[in-house]
């Protein structure tokens, strides 16, 4: 039997809070980690976003960052909820190398995906990129920081065009993230 929309979303709502129980951002604010998906699942819901969207948009993290498989996904949410999931998740060997070198093998990764996979990238780097540039990463000095959020926008590139209201709020929270961390290295010289 097929779930509906409401049902579909709400399960990956839960089955995303229950895998990231005991998880915190690693900021200063140090929130629970399931505010990170919650904050990317409002903006592809803003952006008119599928409910398999929005279901993946709320699991995006959780193979990644627990012991959660894609086979798992797809055997509880389907096969388009898995491949939006996948599409989205870091293959295992960019976890070694720096976030500069991640983000161009993402971008690359992304250009090749679904429109879907790219919107939900999308919301996710405006979220990445918000959180970089005002509430970073506890030891992130202003050279990391503008590695990452310059590498966001390689990823926002290759997603251009899915959503317009997705394509202005990357940039209005890129300029803002961007001109925040050049004062701060202003400061740290």
């Amino acid at each position: 039997m097929k779930k509906s929309k409401r049902n579909v979303i709400q399960e990956a709502k839960d089955f995303a809070t229950k895998a990231h129980e005991g998880q915190f951002l690693k900021n200063a604010s140090a929130h629970s980690f399931i505010t990170h998906p919650e904050r990317v699942v409002r903006l592809v819901t803003d952006a008119g976003g599928t409910s398999e969207e929005i279901a993946a948009a709320w699991l995006h993290d959780v193979v990644e960052d627990t012991k959660v498989t894609i086979e798992e996904i797809k055997k509880l949410f389907g096969r388009e909820i898995a491949e939006l999931v996948d599409g989205l998740t870091d293959p295992d060997h960019f976890s070694q190398h720096p976030h500069r070198i991640r983000k161009a093998w993402q971008a690359e990764r992304v250009a090749e995906k679904s429109a879907g996979v790219k919107k939900i990238k999308l919301a996710d780097q405006t979220v990445n990129t918000d959180m970089i540039g005002f509430d970073p990463p506890v030891g992130w000095d202003a050279l990391q920081r503008l590695e990452y959020v310059e590498g966001a926008r390689l990823i926002s590139l290759k997603c251009k065009g899915i959503s317009s209201a997705l394509d202005k709020n990357f940039e209005k929270i890129y300029h803002k993230a961007f001109n925040a961390i050049r004062k701060d290295m202003g400061r740290e010289k």
